[in-house]
């Protein structure tokens, strides 16, 4: 019979002991090496595939605060590209993944802040914003985000405390002081400005508006929200606010110059409409369906729009006879001096009354373009697909298999041929 070999106690622990060793030295250098890959891709700009290496990281030295510390900054990187994207909702999650890691760092929360306001969650962006103040009391673009915040809830007091505090932390700070001065009208209007309720609106107005054209203002706004809400296939569950100002006030809170009749303020989700506006409007109904489509595309992109088509759409469901811009745009286009539409992708805020009759022009005339050739389901669709976040290109080409640049050259073609 073969006999068994006796091995001695002390050598079975010895050997035992060398295989965890051996083992926990294979660990700690994989552990090394994922986490060195990790900060090397974040130092190059690929933030996803850093997450990925830093999470093996992390899965072998779970307790490890470098690491803990690198994986929530690769989170926070890509949160700050989600957010330069306008995508909220992801930047959201990332810059949570981060808190979560890593909970003391105050660029996270204000980051999660401003993807909140972009949200319109006002009570978890005030959360997070006074998070970060607690953590770097003396950054001064904090107090402008949490005084934006309370702007956005509806609390105009505790705004300018926010603007106000950062005011002395940065006195002389231009914007800080525009937003008080605007907070300021603001609460001129709650004071002084009557009210009155619809079932889907608020609307304040000066005193020198009459009784019963408020009241027509409301009714217009409420066929406003059936209407453009069928059109486009959105219904607005949150109440808005419509304020027509005396003309001194709407320029003292908005800052616009003196060709706009009428503004949505993504700020405050507030429309805004100066009292001249009101009366130089031919077409009353036409103003308001405007402004009012300028609420929906908001909620339905996020945001993400560009600023072509959001009032292209507008000018579309404002239903004003536009031949003069038509004609206009043939005019342009036969000169060869007809703006590109990536050209008027940003707010026209900037513009003189001349070239924003143009970028108004060539905004209708590309969007009733893309209705007439396609269909409003399909800029329905357009709009939902921005509103997930895709890119506008990727977006449009979903809608109508064409790219923006081939889109424009056919639209810019059928201009040529008068149609």
């Amino acid at each position: 019979m073969a006999r068994l070999c006796r091995v001695p106690l002390s050598l079975l622990f010895n050997i035992i002991y060398a295989i965890i060793y051996a083992a926990t030295l294979l660990a700690a250098q994989d552990f090394a090496t994922h986490n060195q890959r990790g900060v090397d891709l974040s130092a190059q700009g690929r933030h996803r595939e850093a997450i990925a290496e830093l999470e093996k990281a992390l899965a072998l030295a779970p307790a490890n605060p470098v690491v803990r510390r690198n994986l929530a900054h690769a989170h926070g990187n890509v949160a700050t590209s989600l957010l330069q994207e306008r995508t909220f909702r992801d930047a959201a999650a990332e810059y949570q993944a981060a808190i979560d890691l890593y909970s003391e760092e105050p660029r996270f929360h204000m980051g999660l802040g401003v993807a909140l306001l972009g949200l319109r969650e006002a009570d978890r962006a005030i959360d997070a914003l006074r998070r970060a103040r607690d953590l770097n009391p003396k950054e001064g673009q904090v107090y402008r985000l949490l005084g934006e915040a309370y702007y956005q809830r509806g609390d105009i007091r505790q705004a300018v405390g926010a603007w106000e505090e950062g005011l002395r932390i940065r006195p002389g700070d231009r914007d800080l002081e525009r937003l008080v001065a605007q907070a300021e009208g603001e609460r001129k209007v709650d004071e002084e400005y009557h009210r009155r309720l619809g079932h889907h609106f608020t609307l304040r107005y000066v005193g020198e508006v009459r009784e019963e054209l408020g009241r027509e203002i409301l009714q217009l706004l409420e066929r406003a929200y059936e209407e453009v809400g069928y059109n486009l296939n959105h219904f607005p569950r949150q109440e808005v606010e419509v304020i027509v100002y005396s003309d001194a006030d709407f320029q003292r809170v908005t800052g616009l110059p003196g060709w706009v009749h009428g503004a949505f303020d993504e700020r405050g989700g507030r429309i805004r409409i100066p009292v001249r506006g009101i009366k130089e409007a031919s077409d009353l109904r036409g103003l308001l369906y405007h402004e009012y489509t300028h609420v929906v595309v908001r909620e339905i992109t996020g945001g993400r729009v560009p600023t072509w088509l959001n009032e292209g759409l507008a000018q579309i469901e404002q239903r004003t006879p536009m031949d003069g811009a038509v004609g206009s745009i043939r005019q342009l286009a036969a000169a060869g001096k007809l703006p590109s539409l990536q050209s008027l992708k940003d707010p026209f805020v900037g513009l003189s009354g001349p070239e924003a009759n143009v970028a108004y022009a060539v905004s209708y005339a590309a969007t009733k373009y893309l209705v007439d050739r396609w269909s409003l389901w399909d800029v329905q669709l357009l709009l939902r697909r921005l509103g997930d976040g895709v890119s506008f290109d990727v977006a449009l080409k979903e809608a109508t298999r064409l790219t923006l640049a081939d889109f424009e050259r056919e639209w810019v073609r059928s201009v040529g041929r008068g149609e």
